[in-house]
């Protein structure tokens, strides 16, 4: 295994420290997938009803996460194989929710929250302040519960939002003409 650089070594250091009751509970429900696919359900159901581009910001929002999810597990994580640092060092990274078998390079979870916050953002630019402190709430969390290193979850952001912008970008092109 390639060393990790030497600023994921102190990020992790200063943002990995489980064992505070509440904080263990927001990071534990930030990076939880029901929670995660129960606020999109409702994003989308808002973006229905209130966006001016109502059914595509809906459709717009799912197809974000979906393509980021599919391009960060199936196309990036197998090219990289980054090992977790849970995995990476065990005795050392503590990970109170498990850690996980599969790759860390990039955040799966900060890619698809990214690409969702870009998509609401451009659909409802009032609550764009709320997907983006989620996305970063989620970021954060990935590191603070030692799954991931800062830079999977940065790599994974910049995938997520990419991923948002080129989907708003087609939309534009096809049907918002």
């Amino acid at each position: 295994m390639v060393a990790p650089p030497v600023i994921d070594l102190q990020l992790l250091s200063l943002l990995n420290r489980p064992g505070v009751g509440w904080l263990d509970a927001v990071m534990g429900a930030a990076s939880n997938r029901g929670v995660l696919l129960a606020v999109a359900a409702l994003a989308a159901i808002y973006l229905w009803i209130k966006s001016p581009h109502r059914a595509l910001a809906a459709i717009l929002l799912w197809a974000a996460i979906g393509v980021a999810d599919l391009l960060s597990v199936r196309v990036v994580k197998p090219e990289f194989g980054r090992v977790r640092p849970c995995n990476a060092d065990p005795a050392r990274v503590p990970h109170p929710l498990g850690c996980g078998a599969g790759q860390s390079f990039p955040s799966t979870h900060a890619s698809d929250t990214a690409a969702a916050a870009v998509v609401l953002s451009w659909a409802a630019p009032r609550l764009s302040p709320i997907g983006i402190g989620l996305a970063l709430l989620v970021g954060v969390s990935r590191v603070y519960l030692g799954v991931h290193w800062p830079t999977d979850v940065i790599a994974g952001w910049a995938l997520g939002a990419a991923v948002g912008a080129a989907l708003i970008s087609l939309a534009r092109l096809r049907y918002l003409r």
